[in-house]
């Protein structure tokens, strides 16, 4: 994601952006697309990127809604810089974040910062198909007020939204499987040979992002592909249909999957680190 590119340009636009309610200049734009509704928010200096994500909107929203409908509109804010993001999303020290979702909203970095030139189409289809399969997750689990609390795990919602976008920065399978083999799986915090902790993604994703996301982001990846490949895409529907019931993410995998969520975890561990891809 030429993290140290963006942070350079970002850095550089921090301190002449507007932040939202600055004055004129913000403009709202309604785009309907695919069956679901989207409020484009944007500043003036970001028209050309608005038209950029209109246009790639028909695919995002075809392909981010393979998994469930869009129950409600979503609005789209184009932020003029990365420290406009992150104020606006009230995460700061991720220079590499381009995007945030929720229920109902994608807060989106500018792409025409993302790079010197500015990002390509392609990128930024990727991007918001990876956001907009969050909305459309959470939409599926449960209502705009209850979503937070289904316990949905990061591997599960990031595995999704990398899998169906198309994965950005994350481990590969053997970069993975070197990680974990210098765990005590599912232990947390090991100490290893030479001093050195290492942190589960699986369990404890939070404490990696900032530092180590390309492995958050490779576990979920690989975690949710083997789920995919292993108990088919009819039974992770499954799993969304029950927690729309009202069940938690724990139970309703266990209803769909036929085992539980740590079951599932241990047999992804042991795929790893056996090479059972090969």
């Amino acid at each position: 994601m030429r993290a140290v590119a963006i942070g350079a340009v970002a850095a550089s636009l921090a301190g002449c952006a507007p932040r939202l309610g600055d004055g004129d200049g913000v403009r709202l734009e309604t785009v309907s697309t695919g069956g679901a509704t989207f409020r484009i928010q944007y500043w003036a200096v970001d028209g050309a990127a608005a038209g950029q994500v209109k246009a790639v909107l028909p695919r995002v929203a075809a392909r981010a809604t393979r998994w469930s409908r869009l129950h409600s509109p979503i609005t789209v804010t184009i932020h003029p810089s990365h420290d406009a993001l992150e104020r606006a999303i009230h995460r700061e020290g991720y220079g590499w974040l381009r995007a945030w979702a929720r229920y109902a909203t994608i807060d989106v970095q500018s792409p025409r910062t993302w790079a010197f030139l500015g990002a390509g189409d392609a990128e930024v289809e990727q991007l918001l198909t990876h956001e907009l399969t969050h909305c459309a997750l959470y939409q599926a689990a449960a209502d705009e007020w209850t979503w937070p609390y289904r316990g949905i795990p990061p591997w599960f919602r990031e595995g999704m939204a990398s899998v169906t976008a198309g994965p950005r920065r994350r481990a590969d399978r053997d970069e993975l499987r070197d990680y974990y083999l210098r765990l005590v799986p599912g232990a947390g915090d090991v100490q290893v040979p030479g001093g050195e902790a290492r942190i589960d993604p699986m369990i404890e994703p939070e404490r990696l992002y900032q530092e180590e996301s390309e492995v958050v982001y490779g576990a979920a990846h690989w975690a949710f592909r083997f789920l995919l490949d292993r108990y088919g895409e009819e039974r992770i529907r499954r799993i969304l249909d029950r927690m729309g019931q009202g069940r938690s993410f724990a139970a309703a995998f266990k209803e769909a999957i036929g085992i539980g969520a740590d079951e599932f975890e241990r047999e992804f561990r042991h795929y790893l680190v056996w090479h059972g891809w090969r």
